[in-house]
């Protein structure tokens, strides 16, 4: 089975006999970014993965996973791509309250005081860690850590269509995760 039957595996699955306006602009979002774009086919399963362990949606997490050994991704790298989850989860949620700060009181809290060696020798590489850092800060809404990953990212060489891609993904993904929770309080 390829990943694109994966996906529509997957949606099937998830959203049994859905078939709302809602559902559809999703699931055909979520395919279009999952099948093509920008990004090789790891990449975007690894970018999946990371915004689905954020989102904590196990069933995501598992067709991101499934993928990425049926693409012959080394597990260290797919346990980075979940793992990258929890280090930007605690750098999102830090620089967040460092955001909502008034200008005179950021003075006050020029270092964070906390561990980030993880980001300095990914094994994923600087490059795609970047593209997942971004996609988790995306999900957590972080406007420090989007603004500073935007400005890396260009840096190490993507596109301006590749960002926008991750953030469109990263949209979805949030999406997707909030239909299945309103389709199970229904």
């Amino acid at each position: 089975m390829n990943f694109s039957e994966k996906v529509d595996q997957f949606l099937e699955t998830q959203y049994p006999g859905l078939t709302t306006s809602i559902y559809r602009d999703l699931s055909l979002n979520f395919k279009k970014l999952l099948e093509e774009g920008p990004f090789e086919p790891t990449e975007r399963f690894q970018n999946l993965l990371a915004a689905a362990v954020t989102l904590e949606n196990k069933e995501m997490s598992a067709l991101a996973v499934g993928v990425l050994k049926e693409l012959g991704t080394a597990e260290e790298i797919i346990r980075e791509s979940a793992e990258v989850a929890g280090i930007m989860g605690m750098n999102n949620v830090y620089y967040k309250f460092r955001s909502y700060l008034p200008a005179e009181s950021k003075d006050n809290y020029q270092r964070a005081g906390l561990r980030m060696q993880s980001l300095a020798k990914p094994v994923s590489g600087k490059k795609i860690f970047e593209g997942m850092a971004m996609t988790v800060s995306i999900v957590n809404g972080c406007p420090m850590c989007i603004v500073s990953h935007e400005k890396a990212m260009l840096q190490e060489g993507f596109t301006a269509d590749q960002v926008h891609e991750l953030a469109r993904l990263a949209a979805v993904c949030k999406g997707l995760s909030a239909l299945k929770k309103a389709h199970f309080m229904l």
